[in-house]
């Protein structure tokens, strides 16, 4: 032995300390020996004197078996482990010989996790990007030894683990690194090795530093988000609405609804505008606001306006945001912007309608947008009412209306066709404003929104961002500026009514 430098020699003269208060140790000592042997699989041994030296050089003997030390020490604590005495040879033995951060099956099922991921060729630059934002571990990929290449993933992958593993113990508050590269992996990867991922790292949350669900889902949320690829995006609800007797003169009032069970929360106070431009101004400097407040987690942010039927077709998509040191553009252009029916979310008993609809959509997302599902509407038809309810109510096929030019809205919902529309629960309902009358118009707008049905947000976000498979139809009806998306669904806030309460007025034409 070395002296007092030596882990085993630090532990062995806390334990003796320990002994002077006990009658007799070495009954204690021969049989925590003889469990060690019978457990572990060393050789038979008697303790040898009851000196500091001896005591040090019969726990490395303990310790050169796996698991042994914890054996003996355990054995050895019996019928004083609660003493003030032992309680200080436990933390000494935690400081000095912390346990292994993984347990053999949980390293051997992570390892051949990461082993079969797209991910796998790129897991050292990762590791590096998380131990860095981490401030710990290697910076530098020739810290964890030279890349085997495909030739020897499974080295390479073990060695990698080892470098979290050893990082210094003290994760307690906040998620281990491990737990973080994790994560940041399974993000990037397609189901089903992504749900394999997640359950792994579900198992060991609580041991790596996320004690509760809520934090693992805080954390996988902020990975997601880093990463572009967010798993339930945080939502910006605005509900606009005009006072009737004076149409322009606009109330604005806006929710932060975040994923997960809080729900929407009020951001900023209700305030009145007494013009288009003014109320359009607010909109944009509390989108700029939100979108800087949430940081990493605006991306793919959903803004989502809450507009009573005289202002269905409010160009919202086209209320345009200067950022700070960048180029002005529309807020469709960077984040999506959905239009819900603010008539259809406040009347509960027309939800089951929508909700049916919405679940055949859901279980059949082959759906296309340029299917039977969706009915166009050609510029300069008018619906009658009586005739679309009629059509409508024992209807299940239905799922959106495409209209070449936006219903106007003549004050009376008893006699509108858009609102018997909302009342049949169709969820996608889509408008093209001003160009509609366009001999290209239908052929155009098909084309560009053709597709997956439940997946036509993204690509109408696409489409306002000015990218598509067609140049010319910026070029000639500039449909980016011209899509209004109505969107319904089962999106979690049927239950915000205490939150967002009722509006103080109601439609009123724009």
């Amino acid at each position: 032995m070395s002296g007092s430098h030596d882990p085993y020699w630090r532990l062995a003269h806390e334990m003796v300390r320990l002994q002077r208060s006990l009658a007799d140790t070495s009954s204690a000592r021969s049989a925590a020996l003889r469990r060690v042997a019978a457990e572990c699989g060393a050789d038979p041994r008697a303790p040898e004197g009851v000196t500091v030296e001896a005591l040090a050089q019969e726990l490395a003997y303990c310790a050169d078996h796996p698991g042994g030390l914890a054996v003996y020490l355990e054995e050895f604590s019996r019928g004083h482990q609660k003493t003030a005495s032992w309680r200080k040879v436990e933390r000494l033995h935690r400081q000095l010989f912390p346990a292994d951060l993984l347990e053999p099956h949980q390293r051997r099922t992570l390892c051949e996790l990461l082993e079969s991921c797209e991910q796998a060729p790129r897991l050292r630059s990762l590791a590096l990007r998380v131990l860095h934002e981490s401030g710990a571990g290697p910076t530098s990929p020739e810290d964890w030894g030279p890349d085997r290449g495909h030739d020897d993933r499974q080295g390479e992958i073990a060695a990698l683990l080892a470098v979290f593993e050893d990082l210094p113990y003290g994760w307690t508050n906040e998620p281990h690194p491990l737990l973080v590269l994790v994560e940041t992996v399974a993000v990037l990867e397609d189901t089903p090795l992504r749900a394999r991922l997640h359950a792994w790292s579900g198992r060991v949350a609580a041991h790596l530093g996320c004690r509760s669900p809520q934090r693992l889902t805080g954390l996988r949320a902020q990975v997601a988000a880093r990463a572009g690829r967010p798993l339930s995006p945080y939502r910006l609800l605005v509900e606009i609405t005009a006072r009737t007797p004076v149409p322009d003169v606009y109330t604005v009032r806006t929710w932060v609804v975040s994923p997960g069970p809080e729900g929407a929360r009020p951001y900023g106070e209700p305030v009145r505008r007494s013009s288009q431009a003014a109320m359009e101004e607010e909109v944009a400097g509390r989108y700029l606001s939100c979108v800087q407040g949430l940081g990493e987690l605006s991306a793919g942010m959903v803004v989502e306006f809450l507009l009573p039927r005289p202002l269905l077709w409010l160009p919202v998509d086209q209320i345009m945001a200067w950022p700070p040191d960048s180029v002005a553009r529309p807020i469709g252009a960077d984040h999506t912007v959905l239009v819900r029916s603010r008539d259809r979310w406040a009347k509960p008993h027309w939800r089951p309608r929508l909700h049916a609809r919405s679940d055949v959509l859901t279980t059949a997302p082959e759906t296309a947008f340029d299917s039977t599902a969706v009915r166009v509407v050609p510029y300069g038809e008018r619906l009658l009412p009586v005739e679309l309810l009629r059509q409508l109510r024992h209807d299940r096929d239905q799922m959106g209306w495409l209209f070449l030019e936006p219903p106007p809205y003549t004050g009376g919902l008893e006699g509108d066709a858009v609102n018997v529309l909302l009342e049949m629960g169709i969820p996608v309902i889509v408008a093209v404003r001003e160009v509609g009358g366009h001999p290209e118009a239908e052929r155009k707008t098909r084309k560009i929104l053709a597709g997956r049905l439940m997946e036509l947000p993204e690509r109408v976000r696409m489409v306002r961002g000015e990218v598509g498979p067609d140049a010319e139809a910026f070029s000639v009806l500039d449909l980016h500026r011209h899509i209004s998306l109505v969107w319904d669904g089962r999106d979690g806030l049927e239950g915000a009514d205490a939150a967002l309460g009722h509006p103080s007025t109601g439609g009123g034409l724009p």
